[in-house]
């Protein structure tokens, strides 16, 4: 994801990757990657719309970082830009009401929710403000089968 976006960010804006080696996630590679990607990109361009004074001494930061809760990965987008604005928060995840910049269709967190929750997961907002943005994408490993009957119950055949 980082590889991908540094093509995308200018010289203004630094990415770390926090997530530790060996993070596994029982997700579709394809679909989180889509997720991830489409966090990234907001956040590089957030960072890249500042201007002004701030922005000769601005360094913009973006962080992904992971960590595992028992059986659920979680992964969180940082950035230090400037924060949602108060007049899209409510609208967030809904098509075509969030589009925080010209040119921007207002599906990317739409589908990134609809994707997330597919896998059982969950995107949200965790805070936002003049300090930055985070974002946390929940993705559970996937449930085992159940099979009907309880614990320690034997089934015995019938004589016939």
């Amino acid at each position: 994801i980082i590889e991908g976006a540094v093509v995308q960010a200018s010289s203004r804006v630094v990415l770390y990757n926090q997530v530790p080696d060996g993070t596994v996630i029982d997700a579709d590679r394809d679909q989180l990657n889509r997720v991830l990607t489409n966090l990234v990109r907001n956040a590089i361009q957030a960072l890249e719309s500042v201007q002004g004074e701030i922005a000769q001494a601005f360094e913009g930061k973006v962080t992904l970082r992971s960590w595992r809760e028992g059986t659920v990965v979680n992964i969180e987008v940082r950035d230090n830009g400037p924060g949602i604005p108060e007049r899209i928060r409510p609208k967030l995840f809904e098509a075509f009401q969030s589009a925080a910049r010209s040119g921007g269709t207002g599906l990317g967190l739409t589908i990134a929710a609809e994707l997330t929750r597919a896998h059982g997961g969950d995107l949200l907002l965790a805070s936002t403000g003049p300090d930055g943005t985070v974002f946390v994408v929940s993705v559970p490993d996937s449930t085992s089968e159940i099979r009907p009957g309880r614990r320690g119950e034997r089934r015995y055949g019938t004589a016939g």
